[in-house]
């Protein structure tokens, strides 16, 4: 799934156009479970949902959420705070997340060993 943009990005250089960023895709997302956030990437382009590709024009954007209080921020300065219930499911997806790559990884000796679920 990606973004239409209500309002994509069109580059032109001397009235050429270069690109047409139409769309915005989660490019990655970084979970910090000791400082309890999450840091979503999003980048602007074209080709979504099939086949996204950056554009050169790039207008990346970082969204920052705290675990404990749903409390959001972004670096294009918009900020608020994610309802109790949308919060929780998604803390929960990411621990069943944690748990399924720790078990991998203790069964796979890169770090062998017995996961414990964390709960």
């Amino acid at each position: 799934m990606s973004i239409t943009l209500t309002t994509g990005r069109l580059v032109q250089i001397n009235g050429v156009t270069t690109e047409n960023n139409t769309q915005g895709a989660n490019t990655g997302y970084a979970v910090d479970f000791l400082g309890n956030t999450v840091t979503f990437n999003f980048s602007i382009g074209s080709g979504a949902p099939a086949a996204f590709n950056i554009g050169v024009f790039n207008l990346p954007v970082s969204l920052t959420v705290n675990l404990a209080t749903g409390a959001w921020t972004s670096t294009n300065g918009s900020s608020g705070t994610i309802g109790a219930g949308p919060l929780a499911n998604f803390v929960s997806q990411t621990k069943a997340i944690r748990n399924t790559v720790e078990t991998f990884v203790a069964g796979n000796s890169v770090m062998a060993g017995t996961q414990v679920a964390w709960p």
